[in-house]
């Protein structure tokens, strides 16, 4: 090893935010060892280089580390606020430590038995709430037998698909920022690429469709049918059905309309 290493004057780590400060601290004492130098010298003395991306920081980022690098006094806050169940407090502080005992597991079990299985989440977060809808529509699935219905966005432009300048252009487009940092406008609806579908699956109204038959924002259903496209291929038996066409609609049952 030291042989290897006594020719080396550089090194360069790419992905270097990837890397443990414990994993860099070993790093640094084997190569000290390996190239003869004492232990405690950073990497044995060679050069080393990593990228950054400093280039990309805006102005307001600059001055929001100016402002951290002001602070001098921390406080450390030892009692939890936010979770005032005692149950779920407790299976935290086990959780942290890697102790969950075995009721902490027969109550996480209660919160995916009836009547909780039915339960609505109310969450802020979009990723938490994707995620969460994708699992509740294949376990449905999974449960009742149903096909799971995959269809991708069809995006056009006059009436006729896009071509690969087109989408090539549409993608770079919505991968721009603002002059903040922040995403444009039509990004941050964060619409998908696809969407997954089955008779049985709860759905609710996202925007006001129409007010006079309480179709508003909040109104939940059920879809009862799905009609797929009279050109669509056969589907067969599959559990998970990639449609090649967009459904030619779908019928929704509402638990409250004026309809």
């Amino acid at each position: 090893v030291q042989e290897f290493w006594k020719p080396i004057e550089y090194l360069i780590l790419d992905e270097v935010s990837m890397l443990a400060k414990e994993f860099m601290a070993l790093l640094s004492r084997n190569i000290s060892i390996a190239k003869g130098q004492n232990p405690n010298t950073s990497f044995g003395g060679i050069t080393l280089y990593y990228p950054i991306n400093a280039i990309d920081d805006s102005i307001d980022s600059k001055i929001g580390r100016m402002i951290y690098e002001e602070l001098t006094t921390v406080v450390l806050l030892k009692e939890q606020m936010r979770v005032t169940d005692a149950v779920w407090l407790d299976f935290l502080r086990h959780l942290r430590v890697g102790n969950v005992q075995e009721h902490h597991l027969a109550m996480l079990r209660g919160l995916i038995s009836a009547p909780w299985n039915e339960a609505s989440l109310v969450t802020p977060r979009h990723a938490v709430r994707t995620q969460w809808n994708d699992e509740a529509v294949r376990k449905m699935c999974e449960d009742s037998k149903r096909q799971l219905y995959v269809c991708r966005a069809q995006d056009t432009h006059r009436g006729r698909a896009l071509n690969l300048e087109e989408r090539h252009n549409l993608a770079a487009h919505l991968s721009k920022k603002t002059r903040r940092g922040q995403k444009g406008t039509m990004q941050v609806k964060d619409l998908p690429h696809e969407i997954e579908i089955a008779i049985g699956m709860k759905v609710m109204v996202t925007s006001n469709l129409e007010t006079d038959l309480d179709l508003t924002n909040g109104a939940r259903g059920e879809i009862v049918d799905i009609i797929l496209d009279p050109d669509e291929p056969p589907v067969g038996d599959e559990p998970v059905v990639r449609l090649q066409k967009m459904p030619a609609y779908i019928l929704v049952k509402f638990t409250r309309t004026r309809a």
